[in-house]
């Protein structure tokens, strides 16, 4: 079986579905491979076309199941220092490497193996398959997609994001905004800037309000269970100006707010957002065509579902995780699943201290365990949901 997985692993690394591309060539592909087993599937397109998730049902649809969540997209790989071609699928030493490999095709993989088995099993309970796109652009393809499958089935009783937890069970992970203020002042020389409207000062104290603003967080503190144990507020970028003797007329400044669980980023974004306004307003009595137009990157809920849920402890089974459930740094798209009503844990092959860096790979021991959880879970499926879960 892991060489049928390894092979399966490498055709998916070889299609270069890099954010920034389309991905309905890996789309197509993995049409081909549910249709090789009779499993039908249909796309969730983008808005413009050019991109598409997959929802595909194994098993009976009005009865609740598990989701089996995955992305297609994968970071770039320009400026990295690979030793062997990214996008080949290597195999050397018991080992797998690739771009997307542990991020998160390693887990894709193992899914689409599983297909005839899974398929096999669900009489009782079915498995949903949903593969996004621009997951590592901001979650950007996964609420469509989620609206797609509870619009479609009986909501599921469980949801399981397959990203890279060296098959430990994730219960929680903060959420994340993030946005781009683009500053529009007036230039002027340097030498009257009374007459000008300086757009790099204004992103400077938005910048350094936003400062305040994370120690503030830093103070209130949170859950010692999260590394680190608050909200974070961070300036990614601040560009602007062009020569010391013109005064500026456009800046753009980034910024992302990653919040613990039960923090409301409403709260602190509508904060920021007077402060955007008053620098507006400063900005103006200077020169009236002034602005700071705020652009949403991206943005997705976090992840907290309790520790001593049932389907905590039964994921846990599933991977054979004997230890307490944990919390990552990192976000996914857990927290769209679950707030859409659908407990939901990560865990899934890998390592992430691997994923986006050169000579990314995955051991064929980690797709093993993988695979023993996809066993499991075809033993579930012989059963309803109700079942399996009140015994957890």
């Amino acid at each position: 079986m892991i060489e049928k997985i390894a092979q399966i692993l490498c055709e998916l690394i070889s299609i270069e579905s890099i954010s920034a591309n389309s991905n309905l060539d890996i789309i197509a592909y993995i049409e081909r491979i549910l249709a090789s087993s009779g499993v039908s599937s249909r796309r969730v397109p983008s808005p413009a076309g050019c991109k598409a998730s997959l929802l595909a049902t194994i098993g009976p649809v009005d009865r609740p199941g598990v989701v089996l969540s995955a992305h297609t997209d994968v970071v770039p790989v320009e400026g990295q220092a690979w030793t062997v071609p990214p996008f080949a699928g290597v195999i050397r030493d018991e080992r797998v490497y690739g771009r997307g490999a542990t991020d998160m095709k390693g887990f894709l993989a193992v899914v689409l193996a599983s297909v005839p088995r899974l398929k096999d099993a669900a009489t009782a309970a079915p498995v949903h398959l949903a593969f996004s796109y621009d997951e590592e652009v901001g979650c950007r393809g996964a609420p469509d997609l989620v609206r797609a499958l509870m619009q479609s089935v009986v909501p599921p009783a469980l949801a399981i994001v397959g990203e890279p937890t060296t098959m430990r069970v994730v219960r929680a992970h903060k959420g994340k905004v993030a946005r781009r203020l683009t500053v529009t002042g007036r230039t002027g020389h340097s030498a009257m800037p009374h007459r000008a409207a300086n757009a790099v000062d204004a992103g400077v104290a938005i910048a350094h309000t936003l400062r305040a603003f994370a120690d503030e967080e830093v103070a209130r503190g949170g859950d010692a269970a999260f590394d680190p144990p608050y909200t974070t507020i961070h300036v990614g970028s601040l560009h602007g100006g062009s020569m010391v003797n013109l005064v500026p007329e456009r800046a753009a400044l980034e910024y992302e707010i990653r919040t613990m669980p039960g923090r409301d980023a409403g709260e602190i974004l509508a904060r920021i957002d007077e402060v955007v306004a008053r620098e507006r307003d400063r900005l103006r009595a200077n020169a009236p065509e002034a602005d700071i137009v705020s652009e949403e990157l991206s943005a997705y809920p976090g992840l907290d579902t309790a520790a001593d849920a049932a389907v905590t402890r039964l994921v846990a089974r599933m991977a054979g995780d004997t230890q307490p459930a944990t919390t990552v740094a990192f976000g996914t798209e857990a927290g769209l699943y679950a707030e859409a009503g659908i407990p939901t844990l990560v865990c899934g092959p890998g390592d992430m201290a691997r994923g986006h860096k050169a000579d990314e790979w995955i051991g064929f021991d980690e797709l093993a365990a993988a695979n023993v959880m996809m066993d499991r879970l075809a033993d579930l499926l012989r059963r309803p949901s109700e079942e399996w879960i009140r015994v957890s």
